[in-house]
Protein backbone atom coordinates (compact mmCIF):
# COMPACT_ATOMS: atom_id res chain seq x y z
CA UNK A 1 0.00 0.00 0.00
CA UNK A 2 1.04 3.32 -0.92
CA UNK A 3 0.16 5.68 1.61
CA UNK A 4 0.26 8.48 -0.69
CA UNK A 5 -1.66 7.15 -3.10
CA UNK A 6 -4.25 6.64 -0.52
CA UNK A 7 -4.81 9.97 0.82
CA UNK A 8 -4.42 11.26 -2.93
CA UNK A 9 -7.76 9.88 -3.74
CA UNK A 10 -9.69 11.06 -0.63
CA UNK A 11 -11.35 13.66 -1.67
CA UNK A 12 -13.55 14.10 1.73
CA UNK A 13 -13.61 16.86 4.45
CA UNK A 14 -13.01 13.44 6.97
CA UNK A 15 -11.19 10.62 5.81
CA UNK A 16 -9.85 7.79 7.73
CA UNK A 17 -8.60 4.19 7.17
CA UNK A 18 -6.89 1.59 9.11
CA UNK A 19 -4.02 0.67 7.56
CA UNK A 20 -2.48 -2.06 10.29
CA UNK A 21 -2.74 -2.82 14.20
CA UNK A 22 0.48 -3.60 15.24
CA UNK A 23 0.56 -4.71 18.62
CA UNK A 24 -2.75 -4.13 18.90
CA UNK A 25 -2.74 -0.43 18.32
CA UNK A 26 -4.49 1.01 15.12
CA UNK A 27 -2.91 2.95 12.72
CA UNK A 28 -4.81 5.10 10.15
CA UNK A 29 -4.07 7.48 7.71
CA UNK A 30 -6.43 10.45 8.01
CA UNK A 31 -7.16 13.52 6.07
CA UNK A 32 -9.08 16.27 7.63
CA UNK A 33 -10.72 19.34 5.71
CA UNK A 34 -12.46 21.70 7.38
CA UNK A 35 -12.98 19.38 9.79
CA UNK A 36 -13.28 20.15 13.59
CA UNK A 37 -13.78 16.32 15.52
CA UNK A 38 -15.86 15.67 18.33
CA UNK A 39 -14.09 16.24 21.90
CA UNK A 40 -13.40 12.56 23.28
CA UNK A 41 -11.28 10.65 25.45
CA UNK A 42 -9.10 7.35 25.37
CA UNK A 43 -9.24 6.38 28.92
CA UNK A 44 -6.79 3.21 28.52
CA UNK A 45 -4.30 4.09 25.64
CA UNK A 46 -2.27 7.00 23.68
CA UNK A 47 -2.70 8.78 20.90
CA UNK A 48 -0.26 10.16 18.62
CA UNK A 49 -0.94 12.69 15.64
CA UNK A 50 1.97 12.78 12.74
CA UNK A 51 1.19 15.76 10.68
CA UNK A 52 2.07 14.92 7.04
CA UNK A 53 1.02 18.18 5.82
CA UNK A 54 -1.14 20.94 6.54
CA UNK A 55 -1.94 22.66 10.27
CA UNK A 56 -3.29 20.56 13.20
CA UNK A 57 -4.98 22.27 16.48
CA UNK A 58 -5.57 19.90 19.08
CA UNK A 59 -7.51 21.12 21.84
CA UNK A 60 -7.55 19.68 25.37
CA UNK A 61 -9.23 21.23 28.75
CA UNK A 62 -6.00 23.08 29.77
CA UNK A 63 -5.19 24.76 26.09
CA UNK A 64 -4.77 24.81 22.27
CA UNK A 65 -1.26 23.42 20.72
CA UNK A 66 -0.75 23.79 17.12
CA UNK A 67 1.33 21.41 14.81
CA UNK A 68 2.67 21.63 11.47
CA UNK A 69 3.84 19.34 9.06
CA UNK A 70 6.67 17.05 9.99
CA UNK A 71 5.53 17.58 13.85
CA UNK A 72 4.23 14.38 16.23
CA UNK A 73 2.01 15.15 19.16
CA UNK A 74 1.03 11.91 21.61
CA UNK A 75 -2.03 12.76 23.58
CA UNK A 76 -1.76 10.39 26.75
CA UNK A 77 -4.55 7.95 27.80
CA UNK A 78 -7.09 9.71 29.79
CA UNK A 79 -7.15 13.74 28.30
CA UNK A 80 -9.99 15.35 26.55
CA UNK A 81 -8.84 16.00 23.37
CA UNK A 82 -10.01 17.10 19.68
CA UNK A 83 -8.20 17.91 16.67
CA UNK A 84 -9.27 20.71 14.68
CA UNK A 85 -8.40 21.90 11.03
CA UNK A 86 -8.58 25.08 9.28
CA UNK A 87 -8.08 23.75 5.59
CA UNK A 88 -6.51 20.61 4.98
CA UNK A 89 -4.49 18.68 6.70
CA UNK A 90 -3.04 15.08 6.16
CA UNK A 91 -1.90 12.91 9.00
CA UNK A 92 -1.04 9.32 10.49
CA UNK A 93 -2.77 8.71 14.16
CA UNK A 94 -1.37 5.58 16.18
CA UNK A 95 -3.41 4.60 19.09
CA UNK A 96 -6.19 6.15 20.21
CA UNK A 97 -8.46 2.44 20.50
Amino acid sequence: MNIFEEIKQSGDSWFSKIIGEPNGSPVAIRVMNNVTAPFHTHETTDEMFIVLSGKVFIDTDIGIQEFTSGQAHTVPAGTRHRARVEGRAELIIIGGN
